[in-house]
């Protein structure tokens, strides 16, 4: 079983080097488009503020997780994790109401054209957390649903940071979803000579989702979107 097989020192670098990636875009990414809504004359509403606060602890919490077992704070690591549940839960609530509220903004048209399908991404980021909780004492499916839960999470603000970088995407789904994918499959082969299950797994939901679920539930967005406008 996969927690038989000890971890490498190699771990330390894949996962902190995705840490602070996806810290880096979020961070950058969403106060450049906060930046602006404001400076355009616009108002960043409550319900995006308590979203994009929860968004910020998430990927601080998975830097912080990554560098508490770098550092060998295995307690704290524990600790700490016991909040992950709670925090993904409270994205995905705050996020339905920021996907189906959200007007289109003419300076950012890249990310609403994601909305719809964002209920089924925030959906997905909830099951790997689920899965990588109850993974918890199986290190190496552990550590991998968590990473994909912010690999999942991260359009939003890759788009926003490729916004800022004023660069444009050649395929974004490839560039936000496949690629990081690609890199944990060949981390996998390279570090241990083997595809560990969390991975091809995980990379499974995300196809089911992506191209049997994603455009179910960007109806329903569709649906329910004039409803809670009225």
């Amino acid at each position: 079983m996969n927690k038989t097989i000890p971890t490498k020192k190699a771990d330390h670098y894949f996962f902190s080097i995705m840490a602070i990636y996806y810290l880096v875009t979020a961070f950058v990414g969403f106060g450049y488009s906060s930046t602006q809504i404001v400076s355009n004359g616009g108002e960043i509403p409550v319900r995006a503020i308590i979203h994009g606060a929860l968004g910020a602890i998430w990927y601080t919490l998975f830097f912080l997780q990554v560098v508490f077992i770098v550092f060998k704070k295995r307690q704290l690591h524990m600790k700490l994790g016991n909040i992950s549940v709670p925090i993904i839960l409270l994205i995905f609530i705050t996020g339905i109401y920021v996907v189906l509220l959200r007007e289109p903004l003419a300076f950012e048209p890249a990310p609403f054209a994601f909305m719809g399908s964002e209920l089924a991404l925030m959906l997905m980021g909830v099951i790997y957390v689920v899965l990588g909780y109850k993974y918890r004492y199986s290190t190496h499916y552990h550590k991998r649903y968590y990473l994909m839960s912010i690999i999942i999470l991260s359009g939003a603000g890759i788009l926003r940071f490729f916004g800022f970088l004023n660069v444009e995407m050649f395929n974004s789904l490839v560039i936000i979803y496949f690629i990081p994918f690609l890199l944990l499959f060949l981390y996998d082969l390279i570090a241990y000579r083997r595809v560990f299950k969390a991975t091809w797994i995980g990379f499974l939901i995300f196809m089911i989702f992506q191209f049997a679920l994603a455009g179910v539930f960007s109806m329903l967005a569709d649906y329910l979107r004039p409803l809670m406008n009225s």
